[in-house]
């Protein structure tokens, strides 16, 4: 049974996303790892979620959690729609109650999660909210035009007001940051998997206790291999994230092409994740045979990528937390090449920053790779170190003293 005294006891935790679960994202990722770490020290989790298709009642339990239909789908974003009404709340919190929940774990700020909130409040349960990204940030036109129909409508579907603090001048962009904030802002535990987006939480006006947990890899029964001086005497690298501006896919082929050019074709990169940039990025590659652009893969195809290359490339710039890309990497004894100096934590043995994220920097920290192969095995041999940040034991023995917490 269940001691606030003792975490220990084997608990009881409803882990709840608001986007698709079977979406290749690093949030989903991550709650995926999150609860296998969990399940593997002896606790109990569910998983609730919006239900994708077809489905005849609207709250549906399946084999590990509850799926509940959304009031409708965001194409563009592929978003569901789950709205805080009193029928939303009344059914998760008749389902947490049936469940014997003991901590609910929201990991998104979108209806689902207040509702969430409310469901665990009128039952008198913690509620813990991890964010995943508190750096919203797209591409195009600001679309000022349309920001006040988006926080109308996003306002109706939390059922609350959304603060309006300045973060950036992108309107979009900043509404979607202050959605963050009205989440964590609610929830006395917020867990950031980086202290950098811990202390900017903490400066846009999060009162409530902030604990910095990495997000753990809770894959051992895989086992990896160092990478080797004959190995990387022809490099191979790894770009996996999706396809989209954010991260970056676009400055990097340039940087590719370039690095290319310089050594000869020394090295060969694969291109994993769909998006908008897909197009432009086959472009940039034709005729390049050593870039591959694969497309979105399963996530065991992933790992068998990530085991055959020498190194992983992670390339977004003030846009991530803490990639789920990292883990996995020194997970698999790889260093990864990266250019936002935020993201070294992990890194610390494992990473090789480039001079700058332009495409120049880029392409010279590539060209030092691929000419140096020991700079590789070097990275490999950190990320051995590296990963301990990213145990799955480390991390259940700090999530549930903060499930535990009063």
């Amino acid at each position: 049974m269940f001691s606030r005294e003792n975490p220990a006891f084997p608990m009881r935790i409803a882990i709840l996303s608001d986007y698709y679960f079977d979406y290749v994202g690093g949030a989903q990722t991550s709650m995926r790892q999150q609860k296998l770490a969990l399940e593997e020290a002896g606790h109990t989790v569910v998983v609730v979620s919006p239900a994708r298709g077809a489905l005849g009642a609207r709250y549906q339990r399946v084999a590990d959690g509850l799926q509940i239909k959304p009031l409708f789908r965001l194409p563009v974003l592929d978003l569901a729609v789950i709205p805080k009404t009193a029928k939303n709340v009344a059914a998760l919190e008749r389902y947490l109650r049936e469940e014997h929940i003991d901590v609910v774990h929201v990991q998104t700020e979108f209806g689902l999660a207040h509702v969430a909130d409310a469901a665990a409040e009128a039952i008198g349960i913690p509620l813990v909210h991890t964010v995943h990204s508190f750096y919203w940030a797209s591409e195009g036109p600001p679309q000022a035009s349309v920001a006040w129909f988006i926080r109308w409508a996003l306002e109706k579907a939390i059922g609350e007001k959304i603060p309006n603090v300045l973060f950036t001048p992108r309107k979009t962009d900043n509404l979607l940051r202050n959605l963050v904030l009205a989440m964590a802002r609610k929830a006395k535990r917020v867990v950031s998997p980086s202290a950098h987006q811990a202390a900017d939480l903490k400066d846009a006006g999060v009162t409530g206790e902030i604990f910095v947990i990495p997000n753990p890899i809770a894959t051992p029964d895989l086992p990896s291999q160092a990478i080797t001086l004959k190995s990387g005497q022809k490099p191979h690298f790894l770009w996996v994230a999706r396809c989209e501006p954010v991260k970056r896919p676009l400055p990097f082929a340039r940087a590719v092409i370039d690095a290319l050019a310089r050594t000869g074709n020394g090295f060969t990169v694969d291109f994993v994740g769909e998006g908008s940039d897909l197009a432009a990025l086959k472009r940039l590659a034709a005729g390049h045979p050593e870039i591959r652009i694969q497309g979105a893969l399963p996530h065991d195809d992933v790992l068998a990528l990530m085991d055959a290359s020498s190194a992983i490339a992670l390339t977004s710039v003030g846009f991530d937390n803490q990639p789920m890309t990292i883990a996995e990497a020194v997970s698999r004894e790889r260093g990864v090449l990266y250019c936002d100096p935020k993201l070294s934590e992990g890194l610390h043995n494992s990473g090789f920053l480039a001079d700058s994220p332009d495409d120049a920097g880029l392409a010279d920290a590539l060209v030092t790779l691929v000419t140096t192969p020991s700079l590789l095995v070097e990275l490999s041999r950190g990320a051995v170190i590296d990963r301990e940040l990213f145990s799955p034991t480390r991390y259940v023995e700090r999530i549930t003293k903060v499930y535990a917490a009063r």
